[in-house]
């Protein structure tokens, strides 16, 4: 009993460390926000083609993807230990997305350790001054440091935590900032559903260009089943829980438009991010992915908006190595998001 006891106590330590994060304010010593304008928003883009494809957002999928893991250290495993996860997603215009990560294990303690770089290129742009004069070029880019742990934490239970140093450098104007990540896991015994809760991008800005900017504070929830007689997981994820209306909502736009405003239960809806996972034997899975507030902010009246929101992707595994692409629809547009990772260790 007094064992119990003991867990219970530990889980209640737990919960209350999230909730702590969640209610600390922006006018504490560390600044985040959760709607509005923030800074380095590049933290919110998925680190993994798995992630893309399956809308843009899961902490709770059932696996061993470790650009998941990165998003939400309370997933990484011991049976990631040995593993290097190489991701790259071209945007337009030159803009590359580099994602970079490892994970090893601290035997004698039992804990995961993960490291990681979220790396934005945006290529060379030219510099004028106000009379168009030719100043040279400059190399914009963002990255964030990331160094990780998780550990089993009571039965069925484990949390995790990502410290992160971030840097933006566009030309003359520069900034850093730190930013923590804390992540709880529940995996059911039989191994069939997980549960999941992350507070992200707690932190602040150690230095800017002018007054200091808040960071894009996140509170997410997630949920994962997989069905007992059938290859196939599902997974549904509320993103910005803290936020009820998560829409950029303008009247007046919407009244030239003829768009009424939003009512609560497009609010509800806009929060959701759903998924599934269809396992093909044991080397390939095919995935799909719907963003609500995806398709609600690309969709333009009087215009084919076709497969807005929705994503796919294809995972194939061999015998060390686990190819991953993923893609998501912009109007008639899409992106490409290619990922590989490889076990170090047999």
């Amino acid at each position: 009993m007094s064992k119990r006891i003991f867990h219970i106590q530990k889980l209640g330590f737990s919960v209350s460390l999230i909730l702590f994060a969640f209610v600390i304010t922006p006018q504490s010593v560390i600044g985040q926000t959760t709607a509005g304008n923030a800074t380095y928003n590049f933290l919110e883009l998925p680190y993994s083609a798995k992630a893309s494809s399956l809308g843009g957002i899961n902490i709770s999928s059932m696996g061993k993807d470790l650009g998941l893991a990165m998003y939400n250290p309370a997933l990484m495993r011991a049976n990631m230990d040995g593993q290097l996860h190489l991701s790259i997603k071209p945007f337009y215009a030159g803009i590359q997305q580099y994602d970079v990560s490892g994970v090893n294990i601290w035997e004698k303690h039992q804990i995961v350790l993960g490291w990681g770089i979220h790396y934005m290129d945006y290529g060379n742009i030219s510099m004028t001054d106000y009379a168009g004069n030719d100043l040279g070029t400059m190399h914009p880019n963002d990255y964030a440091l990331q160094f990780s742990a998780s550990k089993d934490y009571i039965e069925n239970f484990r949390i995790g935590a990502a410290l992160k140093f971030i840097h933006s450098n566009y030309g003359m104007y520069k900034s850093s900032g730190i930013a923590m990540d804390i992540g709880l896991t529940y995996l059911a015994p039989n191994k069939l559903s997980q549960a999941s809760i992350l507070v992200k991008n707690i932190g602040t800005q150690l230095s800017s260009i002018g007054n200091k900017q808040e960071l894009p504070f996140n509170l997410i929830l997630g949920f994962s089943k997989k069905l007992a007689y059938a290859p196939i997981q599902f997974s549904v994820t509320a993103d910005r829980v803290s936020v009820w209306n998560n829409l950029y909502y303008d009247p007046i736009y919407a009244n030239v438009q003829g768009d009424a405003a939003p009512n609560h239960l497009k609010n509800l809806f806009n929060h959701l991010i759903l998924a599934s996972e269809l396992y093909i034997g044991d080397q390939v899975d095919f995935n799909l992915g719907y963003n609500f507030i995806r398709r609600y902010d690309l969709n333009v009246q009087n215009q084919a908006n076709g497969m807005n929101g929705f994503s796919t992707g294809l995972g194939l595994r061999l015998d060390r190595m686990h190819l991953q692409y993923g893609t998501a629809f912009f109007q008639r547009n899409m992106y490409h998001h290619f990922s590989v990772t490889y076990k170090l260790k047999k």
